[in-house]
């Protein structure tokens, strides 16, 4: 239901419950968008290449257990 519509009523309570339903929207909406940038930033940023994962020192030990 928007003010578009024809079934809206101008009450306060039509004006409540609507703000809060496009605050929520909104807000989920800001957050895929902040995601999606971020992603879009991590994906085409500078490749610095795969690093060598550090070995785990308990297995360099693993004949002594």
């Amino acid at each position: 239901m928007t003010p578009l519509s024809f079934e809206w009523q101008w009450n306060i309570d039509y004006g409540i419950f609507m703000g809060f339903l496009y605050l929520a929207l909104g807000v989920v909406a800001c957050g895929l968008l902040v995601a999606l940038v971020k992603t879009l930033m991590h994906m085409h940023g500078e490749d610095k290449g795969e690093a060598e994962p550090a070995p785990i020192p308990s297995r360099s030990k693993y004949s002594e257990y």
